[in-house]
């Protein structure tokens, strides 16, 4: 049994995560329920926000679904820029444009969601302007999760076919 540090709950050593670096019995000083607490707070927050984007930006060709891709194909996915030049960009962009999305004008949330309802939210996103291009600071923009999942569903052809169409009917 051990105390909780952060709700001084007295919990069993299962309710604990596993920590190397704390020597005395190697969990955690707090609970598994108040770090999950913790984060989800955490999250919420900007800089909380763009560090989980940003991780999983780096991490998102570890994925399984990548395994049997090539390292070109693998490129066109993964993060070229370090996690100051990442934020020095989301700076650029509040200076540009507020916190609102680049696209849209909307305002944008830090806000966590499930997978589910991030195509229907103004939470932060980053988009690839180009997608054959991995993460880099000239080919990223901060939008919002619901225009992110819009714009992936249409390609820059597209774009120029419906332009061209409003055009042509003097729209």
């Amino acid at each position: 049994m051990k105390i909780c540090s952060i709700c001084k709950e007295l919990l069993s050593f299962n309710d604990f995560n596993k920590n190397k670096w704390y020597k005395k019995d190697g969990l955690s000083t707090h609970c598994k329920e108040c770090r999950k607490k913790a984060d989800f707070k955490y999250g919420n927050t900007e800089k909380g926000s763009l560090s989980i984007i940003y991780l999983s930006i780096v991490r998102k060709i570890k994925n399984p679904r990548y395994i049997n891709f090539s390292e070109e194909e693998k490129d066109k996915h993964r993060c070229h820029m370090t996690k100051e030049q990442f934020l020095k960009k989301w700076e650029q962009h509040v200076l540009k444009h507020g916190y609102k999305c680049a696209l849209s004008g909307e305002e944008i949330v830090f806000k966590r969601t499930s997978h589910k309802d991030s195509v229907k939210s103004n939470a932060v996103s980053v988009d690839r302007l180009n997608p054959k291009i991995g993460y880099t600071e000239d080919n990223i923009i901060f939008v919002s999760s619901k225009i992110n999942n819009m714009k992936g569903a249409v390609t820059k052809e597209l774009c120029l076919a419906i332009l061209k169409a409003h055009e042509e009917k003097g729209l």
